[in-house]
């Protein structure tokens, strides 16, 4: 079963902090496991006051980490990622500040009164201005006289940053609250481990197997036994991808609720889902993105 979520595009509001194109789908991913963690759910009940007794038996030992990243990013349910974002993903996600980019001042030197006055005017005007809301970057100053030859220009540019050193070279920005672990930017796979935590949800009582082959976890396997054409190794194959898969899923999900992104490692204090629950929340999740028309 394909998700709808899984054909939107993260957009990258207009706002005080920028990121990439992929933070954005890793923020996307983000915000879809922290919708199966029962850790996450468990904090957005203590944070409603509708915690039950049940509930409380279930809490996890580092449950202040969780209400951490619970305040930090809020409640997930009936928000729009795209809503999300703009109100709390790309506050914790991005980094602070316009994204650096080359300026022109527009101090066109000419044969003037007082040139020095506009020549000072301008770097003031880009100091105070773009120069702070992009971090402070370490920036060259140029002088360009206009009527040289393009080419000419650019190999002296070339040849000019070429000789800075690479201390020079490094933009500095400011940390996100949460950031991307680098090692495990791997989204094909990570969408694979929600398509299986999905299924497990809303079929509850299916075969590990069965999982796989609605998941469409293996090229394989599931496209075999899809068609009918597999066999009892098949099935056995995909029943052991299938658990590999949701055990990893859970992990994630956990470890983003703890605000570490994207990692299959063991959660020492993981809450292990309850499946028909998590299915009931996840289809009065659709109910209400379908009659809202998000």
């Amino acid at each position: 079963m394909t998700s709808k979520h899984g054909d939107k595009s993260p957009q990258i509001p207009v706002s005080d902090r920028w990121v990439n194109r992929e933070q954005a789908v890793f923020g996307w991913l983000w915000y879809e496991f922290l919708h199966l963690s029962p850790s996450y759910e468990l904090a957005h009940r203590e944070r409603t006051g509708t915690l039950s007794d049940t509930d409380r038996a279930r809490l996890p030992a580092d449950f202040e980490a969780v209400l951490s990243v619970y305040d930090n990013l809020g409640n997930l349910h009936r928000i729009s990622f795209d809503d999300w974002w703009a109100a709390k993903g790309i506050r914790h996600f991005g980094y602070q500040g316009e994204h650096p980019s080359v300026h022109v001042m527009e101090a066109l030197l000419k044969e003037t009164d007082e040139p020095l006055a506009h020549l000072t005017a301008k770097a003031g005007e880009y100091i105070n201005g773009r120069w702070a809301d992009q971090g402070r970057q370490t920036c060259l100053i140029v002088s360009i006289p206009v009527g040289l030859p393009k080419k000419l220009v650019l190999d002296h540019i070339a040849d000019i940053l070429s000789r800075t050193t690479e201390e020079h070279r490094q933009i500095v920005l400011t940390p996100p609250t949460y950031k991307v672990l680098p090692r495990k930017k791997d989204s094909d796979s990570l969408f694979r481990y929600l398509q299986c935590l999905w299924n497990r949800s809303y079929y509850p009582k299916a075969k590990l197997y069965e999982i796989g082959v609605i998941a469409e976890l293996s090229t394989t396997y599931s496209l075999r036994l899809a068609k009918y054409e597999g066999g009892v190794e098949d099935r056995h194959a995909l029943k052991i991808l299938t658990s590999r898969a949701l055990n990893r899923g859970i992990m994630i999900a956990e470890n983003a609720a703890r605000g570490v992104f994207p990692t299959y490692a063991k959660c020492e204090h993981c809450v292990r889902p309850d499946w028909e629950e998590l299915g009931r929340t996840l289809n009065s999740r659709i109910d209400w993105e379908n009659s809202t028309d998000c």
